[in-house]
């Protein structure tokens, strides 16, 4: 016999239940990519290195959005479609490129050229990256579900300012204000996830080195390194970079107020400003 308003025994203990976690294992991500490289060996005293990568990485998110502590309302927007949060990955890049040239100086015949000029080493390495994936999000509660990171409307096609920065500047508006809506209450946002991008990212870094030889078994390299070698002001997306949300409600919202700290591929964070750095090492 069915029973519509029949409670359990426990039902009254609810109210002593804290915050509580979810967890499924229904979420998928792919990754499809092309790496297109070509590489020269060392001919007259030049080699380079080239690789682009054109790819793509698209999934259900890998978190809510929560921190450490107890976060109320953070999950799926649609909990009857969790296809509704899939799109772009967070790390996605569309393309990546990387040129490396190492060039070493030829034997001069001139004894005094010879010492001056023969043995020297310059590499480099240039590296350019599309832009990182941006949510458009709204802190108000559109949806009336109290979920946190609620998505906005896309009202106009073309969501980037008239003159969107490519890497070379801080400070101006990225972001189109008018190209985005607040959903009507109880609805959703019709923009999905990282489906925004960020400034591209370029740089050039340097390095310049020579071994001189003083005896059979003693030797002293002199190095000198640049990064950021032109000293190029590299534009930040705008939002906080650790949190990859741009929030309509902002008054700086769509500005850039930061620049690249921590490169694609990159495996420790670099200032944006240009950076030297020159060592001796004496080998005996």
């Amino acid at each position: 016999m069915a029973c519509g308003n029949c409670h359990s025994p426990r039902d009254a203990e609810g109210k002593f239940i804290g915050f509580m976690d979810q967890f499924d294992d229904g979420g998928t991500q792919s990754y499809q990519g092309l790496i297109f490289s070509v590489q020269r060996r060392l001919s007259r005293g030049v080699s380079t290195n080239f690789n682009y990568t054109w790819s793509h990485c698209i999934g259900d998110p890998t978190t809510n959005g929560g921190g450490s502590t107890g976060n109320v309302g953070v999950g799926f927007l649609d909990p009857n479609n969790r296809r509704f949060d899939r799109g772009d990955c967070q790390a996605d890049r569309r393309h990546i490129a990387n040129l490396s040239v190492v060039a070493q100086t030829p034997r001069f015949a001139n004894s005094a050229v010879r010492m001056l000029a023969t043995g020297w080493r310059v590499s480099g390495i240039y590296r350019v990256s599309s832009g990182a994936p941006i949510t458009i999000i709204t802190t108000a509660d559109r949806q009336l579900s109290g979920t946190s990171n609620q998505r906005v409307n896309q009202v106009l096609e073309n969501v980037y300012s008239s003159s969107p920065v490519t890497g070379n500047g801080v400070g101006i508006q990225y972001l189109n204000l008018n190209a985005f809506a607040l959903p009507a209450l109880g609805t959703l946002g019709n923009m999905g996830p990282f489906n925004v991008r960020g400034p591209s990212y370029w740089n050039i870094d340097l390095a310049l080195s020579r071994e001189f030889r003083i005896r059979e078994r003693q030797s002293l390299e002199v190095r000198g390194e640049a990064f950021n070698l032109t000293n190029s002001l590299h534009s930040g997306n705008p939002v906080n970079p650790a949190y990859p949300y741009a929030n309509i409600s902002q008054p700086t919202f769509g500005q850039i107020l930061t620049t690249y700290s921590n490169p694609p591929g990159a495996t420790v964070s670099l200032n944006d400003n240009r950076v030297m750095q020159f060592a001796l090492k004496y080998v005996f």
